[in-house]
C-alpha cells in the first residue's frame, strides 16, 4: 500500500501538485482507520493474543468492516471507489475463510513463513478452499520487502495512488520548461 501511496503522491508532484494541499482533504471517519490496525495489531500480535483471549478471525474481520466503512464515508473523494471494491473484496474472502487469508504455500514458503494462521492473518489454499482466487495469490519476490497479495490488494493500491495524486492538486497541463504559458 505505501507503494503505492509514494507513487499517487509522486506522479501528483511531478505533474505540479502541491503537499501543502493536503492539509485540505477532509477525510470522514478516518479514526475508524486507526481502530482497524489496531484490532489487526491485537489479533496477530504475540503481545495481543497474550493479553486477550479474542478470537484473531473475528478481529480480522471486524477491522475489514470498519475500513469499509471508512471508505463508504469518502466515497466523494477520488479513488475511494476502488478502495472500497478492494476492501469488499479482501472482506469477501476472508469471511469466506473463516476470518483468514488464503494465500499460496509456495508465497509464503518463499517469504519463510510457515504454520497457518499462525501469527498471521494467512490461511494456506486447499483445493476446498472458497474463492481463493481473490487470496494472496501474488507475490511480490523482493529481499526484505517482499510480500503476497490479492486482486482487492491491487484495487486497494490503485484507489490509494489515486487519491494521493489528487490529493496534491496537480495542474491540468504541466508545461516542458516547468513554467507559466
Amino acid at each position: 500500500m505505501l507503494l503505492f501511496i509514494v507513487l499517487g503522491f509522486s506522479w501528483g508532484l511531478l505533474r505540479g501538485g502541491n503537499l501543502r494541499h493536503l492539509i485540505h482533504c477532509q477525510l470522514h471517519w478516518s479514526g475508524l482507520v486507526l481502530l482497524a490496525l489496531l484490532l489487526q495489531l491485537i489479533a496477530f500480535s504475540p503481545l495481543g493474543r497474550q493479553w486477550l483471549s479474542l478470537d484473531p478471525a473475528s478481529l480480522h474481520i471486524a477491522s475489514y468492516v470498519l475500513l469499509a466503512a471508512f471508505a463508504g464515508a469518502n466515497l466523494r473523494l477520488p479513488g475511494f471507489a476502488l478502495l472500497g471494491v478492494g476492501l469488499l473484496s479482501n472482506l469477501t474472502v476472508i469471511w469466506a475463510n473463516g476470518g483468514y487469508m488464503p494465500a499460496l504455500a509456495q508465497h509464503m514458503t518463499w517469504l519463510g513463513i510457515s504454520g497457518e494462521g499462525a501469527l498471521n492473518n494467512s490461511a494456506l489454499i486447499q483445493s476446498d478452499t472458497p474463492l481463493w482466487w481473490l487470496g494472496d495469490i501474488f507475490l511480490l519476490p523482493l529481499p526484505v520487502i517482499g510480500n503476497v497479495f490479492s486482486i482487492g490488494d491491487l484495487l486497494l493500491g490503485a484507489g490509494a495512488a489515486l487519491f494521493a495524486y489528487h490529493a496534491v492538486k496537480p495542474s491540468r497541463r504541466v508545461f516542458a520548461n516547468g513554467g507559466e504559458p
